[in-house]
């Protein structure tokens, strides 16, 4: 009697999702991603041209997905319709004249990989050995021998290219900071700067000043990509440099500036042709529809104040009148 028993397969082992290119690589493709296709979208079918692969072959969606995941292109569409459009870090990359904006898309590209920004906190630039890391991401992170040496290679070349291994220990890991950093009173606008919390630093890498503003007599700065006030005590020199963002205009006397903007919430100042200011402020991330609703709303108020004659038709509750 045969046995007519069916054979289950065993699960085939899946490591973590990391870009399989380095970021230097993930470059030189943007760059002919960008001299194929420019600024027209790329089909996903048909993107591997730009690299002289086959389109719609594995290395190619690779090769994309690898940009996507550094944060170099955008997908737009779905299924068959699916493209990618270089991203605004990719666009910034390619047309910046000055290393320094270059420099810091890279450090921001380094670590958009989920898999690399995690074992950059845990390792930094000057990783344990290649034994020990090995170990972790295979015994710990879930990732195959196969894959583990792939990624070992992948995060080594990215973190060195990205510059970043300038900035050793930014994560905090060992919990001090570096001896070297100068006090945050030589701090100025388009200085490179890290934030120093108890002993430890809060950003995985260093952030451009923006601006600095003075509140109740003391210095507070702001960062590229966050709208929340620094105190100054906090901040370490990292490296000098250019700025280049204008000075915003002096704040009335009557206006002292806010130091930081509640966790979540985001503000945009409007200044209309008489230099009277408005403050917008709303929680979460800007929309279409967020701003039709403040269309809708704006338009509405308008149309009460002219039933109630004017610019002039509140009153003193702050109300129009009907």
């Amino acid at each position: 009697m045969s046995d007519t028993t069916p054979q289950v397969k065993a699960p085939k082992d899946r490591s973590p999702s990391y870009p399989f290119i380095s970021l230097q690589v993930a470059v030189d493709r943007l760059i002919a991603l960008d001299a194929m296709f420019g600024r027209h979208p790329a089909p996903a079918s048909k993107v591997g041209l730009a690299w002289k692969m086959k389109p719609g072959s594995s290395q190619a969606a690779q090769t994309l997905a690898a940009l996507k995941s550094f944060g170099f292109v955008d997908y737009t569409g779905a299924s068959e319709d699916r493209a990618a459009v270089i991203s605004e870090d990719g666009r910034t990359f390619l047309r910046a004249q000055q290393d320094s904006v270059k420099r810091e898309v890279l450090m921001r590209a380094a670590l958009k990989p989920k898999a690399i920004e995690k074992y950059w906190h845990l390792w930094g630039a000057d990783r344990p050995p290649s034994a020990v890391c090995l170990d972790a991401l295979v015994l710990k992170g879930g990732f195959t021998q196969s894959a583990a040496d792939t990624f070992l290679r992948v995060y080594d070349a990215t973190i060195a290219y990205a510059g970043l291994s300038d900035f050793d220990n930014l994560s905090g890991a060992d919990g001090d900071a570096e001896e070297d950093d100068f006090p945050g009173a030589r701090v100025e606008i388009g200085d490179l700067i890290q934030v120093e919390i108890n002993g430890q630093y809060a950003l995985a890498i260093p952030a451009r000043v923006r601006e600095i503003v003075t509140f109740e007599g003391k210095p507070w700065v702001y960062i590229d990509g966050s709208q929340a006030g620094i105190p100054m005590e906090q901040v370490r020199l990292k490296e000098k440099g250019v700025s280049t963002f204008a000075p915003p205009p002096p704040l009335p006397l009557a206006e002292e500036a806010r130091p930081s903007v509640a966790i979540g919430w985001k503000e945009e100042r409007l200044v209309d042709d008489s230099g009277d200011e408005t403050l917008l402020s709303y929680k979460g991330e800007p929309s279409v529809e967020r701003y039709e609703f403040i269309r809708d709303y704006l338009d509405f108020r308008i149309t009460r104040l002219k039933k109630a004659g004017g610019t002039s038709g509140l009153n003193e509750a702050g109300k129009a009148d009907a």
